[in-house]
């Protein structure tokens, strides 16, 4: 392929991205407010991924009360597959606008984009429990963005297997779950978290190597899905696989359980490894591409 085609293509590419970024700023009505805040911020300095989705989540409940229902709380969703499109830091304004989409695959789904000062920071697709009808309707091709395009899992869950670690979270506060007893979003998204990081620097994705490398890595895909309830005061544990391994990203998912093994949420997460002075994807390090089919 010559330069030029390269070029063109590149450039249709770009003005098919504005396109979808332009629609989606668009798309449906507004369904929550929110603003970034010093203390929500992690280790590189933008808005952590808990709080996209207890923002998303806030959305969602919203969304239910629409259509004169009782808010079901975190039982709103039966999965949830967030993206990641552009960092947000401190003071950053956040508005959620969600939409139900009509046609293709994922009829019937719930579509949220959380803009911040007119640019797409990241979306979200729910499968809901409630049908939403108090959304006005987009076609899919309108909000192609946010849907995913990491394959799900056919990876089941080993207790026994040689690859997985285990991370003990801690017990479950009462302030961790909602006004149904459900375990928050933010908290399923928070004890994850916890177990990539003790996975990864396992691996050796350890603090002194992003300092002498300045590759860190980010999240740009994850999904979501409930599976039980847990009262105040239970332990739970996360269960951790590396699914797949690209160059530039890899896939993991974690089980978030009880010690008796009762299941609570299945998290599926995709990273990229990003040099964090042109905070671009780059290639996976050697520990990691070593895993790589």
């Amino acid at each position: 392929m010559c330069r030029q085609t390269r070029s063109i293509r590149s450039e249709i590419a770009h003005n098919k991205y504005r396109v979808q970024r332009m629609s989606l700023n668009q798309i449906g009505i507004a369904t929550h407010h929110a603003r970034v805040e010093a203390w929500e911020c992690d280790y590189n300095h933008h808005w952590n991924a808990r709080y996209y989705f207890r923002n998303f989540q806030l959305a969602s409940e919203r969304v239910v009360t629409l259509d004169g229902l009782a808010n079901p709380g975190a039982a709103s969703v039966v999965t949830r597959t967030v993206r990641f499109h552009r960092e947000l830091f401190i003071g950053a304004a956040v508005e959620v606008r969600s939409a139900r989409i009509s046609t293709g695959q994922f009829a019937g789904s719930i579509v949220h984009a959380m803009l911040s000062e007119g640019l797409v920071s990241a979306t979200a697709l729910d499968r809901p429990r409630l049908p939403g009808v108090g959304l006005p309707a987009v076609d899919a091709a309108e909000v192609e963005l946010a849907l995913p395009r990491a394959a799900p899992s056919d990876m089941p869950w080993d207790s026994l297997a040689a690859d997985a670690s285990v991370c003990e979270t801690g017990t479950v506060r009462p302030h961790e779950l909602d006004h149904t007893g459900s375990l928050l979003f933010e908290e399923m998204i928070r004890r994850m978290s916890v177990g990539v990081h003790d996975q990864l620097a396992m691996l050796g994705f350890t603090t002194e190597f992003m300092k002498a490398t300045s590759i860190s890595r980010m999240t740009v895909e994850l999904t979501v899905t409930p599976l039980g309830i847990c009262a105040a005061g239970t332990p739970l544990r996360v269960r951790s696989r590396i699914s797949s391994v690209r160059s530039k990203s890899f896939s993991s998912i974690h089980w978030l359980e009880t010690p008796d093994g009762s299941p609570i949420s299945q998290v599926e997460n995709t990273i990229v490894a990003v040099d964090l002075t042109s905070r671009r994807a780059v290639e996976l390090p050697d520990f990691l591409l070593r895993l790589k089919d």
